[in-house]
């Protein structure tokens, strides 16, 4: 598996690609959220491998990067990794994804000028204000919502024969205290919502019906505010809808792929 050098550290990613003709399909960049890693993007690699470049990495230490030794910031460290990757792999045009607190990475990417931009970003479950004491309440219920979830893993159909799916369960069932923590104090110092205005690619915001943390609301909110963005509702889940129901969500994400892909031709 690939590793690139940022800084004097080394940061993991995966990078698939099992297209027949190279020459279609738009890259696809995910990023992960808070105290999680590229694995919680594993359903959407093995679905969209066959069309798309799909890329996913580890997050300064997550996963199997090593620690920044920068302090945690949103804005000023996590984002620049996202554009250290992306020069790394010389990518032109892609649609670069967030979920949660890569989200904001993602939209804090898209404000920067000086990185390559995308010619479109979804953003799955998130908010452009990451205040803790907004959020609180919804982390401890979706916390105990995680322990009794159940993954609607049947309906990816052959995306999965033979793939460990109680492995990638327990996997991305299991946080390590230390990591989120860190995370969730670079998320309370995010706020960019009155910058909103000035991200003008097209974007797809996604949220779980029954999200707690970042709830419909607030993706109708961050999808009013920004100038090029719908907004979809993934029936029957949570803060996770890409794992949760995975099938529905493909299905949303693809249908803006699709879009995008066309507008670029």
């Amino acid at each position: 598996m690939p590793f690139f050098h940022q800084n004097g550290y080394k940061i993991f990613y995966v990078d698939l690609d099992e297209r027949e003709d190279t020459s279609k399909g738009l890259p696809l960049v995910f990023v992960h959220g808070a105290g999680s890693s590229h694995i919680i993007w594993t359903l959407q690699l093995l679905s969209f491998k066959k069309t798309n470049r799909v890329i996913a990495l580890d997050l300064p230490g997550h996963g199997r990067s090593e620690e920044s030794p920068d302090e945690v910031s949103i804005k000023h460290c996590f984002s620049h990794e996202v554009a250290a990757l992306v020069n790394h792999l010389g990518l032109e045009d892609f649609i670069l994804v967030g979920h949660s607190m890569g989200g904001g990475i993602v939209m804090a990417y898209a404000l920067e000028e000086s990185f390559k931009q995308p010619c479109a970003i979804t953003l799955v479950d998130t908010s452009s204000d990451l205040d803790l004491k907004r959020l609180a309440l919804g982390l401890v219920r979706e916390t105990l919502d995680d322990l009794t979830l159940d993954f609607d893993f049947e309906s990816m159909g052959d995306d999965l024969n033979g793939f460990p799916m109680q492995q990638f369960q327990d996997t991305i069932k299991s946080v390590d205290a230390k990591t989120l923590l860190r995370d969730l104090v670079a998320c309370d110092h995010f706020d960019i919502t009155d910058q909103l205005g000035s991200i003008k690619m097209p974007a797809f915001v996604i949220v779980g019906e029954d999200d707690d943390i970042t709830t419909p609301d607030m993706a109708r909110k961050l999808e009013a505010a920004l100038p090029r963005a719908d907004v979809a509702v993934v029936k029957e889940a949570h803060h996770r809808p890409m794992v949760e129901e995975p099938a529905a969500f493909n299905k949303m994400f693809r249908s803006f792929i699709n879009w995008v892909e066309e507008k670029e031709v």
